[in-house]
């Protein structure tokens, strides 16, 4: 118990200055994470670091055994951008693509053994480090490899922070900016510019203007830039859509304290035209309140923006008779200060109700003590006195 008590402990406690890697690598979040996008042949860009498999055909001699010449091997572009195969000679392949340097070395092979056919594939990518930041939730420096591309690098950085836009510059080592722009294409599962990261990059997220702001509680918040006239249906595929866990008969569009249905199960999505300013807020099936306190049924209540704390008391099947005038809420472990009456303010997902007992409820044990101190006073005195 004393060992589980310490590992516990050791969870909770804050990770100390010299525990936090100068740099963030994908294998340390996520190790077991092999998979990585096809190399193109026509436009990856080889460079330093960049594992390659050579394999030569056409037949051996003594000769070429004697020069180290090996049908097939591993190799790396060494830091100065040259590749070193034995028995074939060195040559230059950083800013070529595969196809490129399959060539260049072809040719090379060519004047010593004019019968052999090389083939060049990419065995495993060089590593990365670039620069994130802007409106990220963790900026900072991270290591990944030449065929990740931002989004990946934006994963690791924690995702775009909730007033970040989708939009954002790549500036790479030589001063050149390449635009970004994360929105999905309509229709389809795929960004409309998710450039490959370039060794020693910075990416910076751009501040989203004029907002409309989406809330749920599986992502938070997130911030998307309404174009003109756009309704909720062409948001969602510019947003890549929302979790398959959403109620939409429960979700709403909220605009300068009016409360809009998102969906209609006779006419589908509300084509209402979004604003800059607008809220939508996504219900979970999962999301609930917690009520307890004086109440008959304390527990989760399903959650609905139309809500109000009051109603939410009566669907915990009320206030028993011993409950008092006062009711606290608290969100995120804080207590919550409405305006006005608390009993008609609306809640958020996960957000506690606590309806307090009157004091003579909750004190009765207290008073109980209290009262017989005193008759065993009065019985004490007056047994004194006679």
């Amino acid at each position: 118990m004393f060992i589980l008590l310490l590992a516990l402990m050791a969870q909770e406690m804050p990770l100390q200055q010299s525990d936090v890697p100068e740099l963030v690598t994908r294998a340390s979040i996520y190790p077991d994470e092999t998979v990585l996008e096809l190399a193109d042949r026509d436009t990856y860009l080889m460079g330093p670091g960049d594992m390659v498999t050579v394999v030569i055909a056409g037949g051996t001699s003594q000769y070429m055994m004697g020069a180290g010449f090996s049908p097939w091997a591993e190799y790396t572009v060494g830091g100065d951008g040259c590749l070193s195969v034995a028995g074939i000679g060195s040559i230059p392949v950083s800013g070529l693509t595969i196809e490129e340097a399959q060539k260049e070395l072809q040719a090379m092979a060519a004047r010593y053994y004019p019968s052999v056919s090389v083939t060049l594939s990419l065995e495993k990518p060089r590593f990365l480090k670039v620069n994130v930041g802007g409106m990220v939730s963790q900026p900072g420096t991270y290591v990944l490899s030449a065929l990740d591309r931002v989004s990946d690098a934006l994963l690791l950085a924690g995702g775009i922070s909730s007033f970040g836009s989708r939009h954002g510059v790549m500036y790479t080592a030589d001063g050149d900016s390449i635009p970004v722009n994360l929105e999905m294409i309509p229709g389809t599962a795929t960004h409309v510019s998710d450039p490959f990261l370039l060794n020693n990059a910075d990416i910076i997220m751009e501040v989203c203007r004029n907002p409309v702001f989406i809330l749920s509680s599986a992502s938070g918040m997130e911030s998307m830039e309404p174009k003109s006239g756009e309704d909720l249906r062409s948001l969602l595929s510019r947003m890549g859509g929302v979790g398959g866990d959403v109620d939409l008969s429960r979700s709403m569009i909220l605009r300068d304290g009016e409360r809009f249905g998102a969906w209609s199960d006779s006419l589908g999505f509300n084509t209402m035209s979004l604003r800059p300013g607008d809220t939508l807020l996504f219900v979970s099936l999962r999301d609930s309140v917690t009520v307890g306190g004086a109440v008959k049924h304390p527990g989760l209540v399903p959650y609905d923006p139309g809500n109000t704390v009051e109603d939410y008391v009566v669907y915990a099947g009320g206030r028993l008779h011993t409950s008092g005038s006062g009711i606290s809420v608290r969100r995120n472990g804080r207590d919550v200060d409405f305006e006005g009456d608390p009993r008609t303010a609306r809640l958020m997902p996960g957000d506690v109700v606590e309806v307090g007992y009157d004091w003579f409820a909750r004190n009765g044990t207290m008073v109980k003590v209290l009262v017989s101190v005193v008759s065993l006073g009065i019985t004490i005195y007056n047994v004194a006195t006679r």
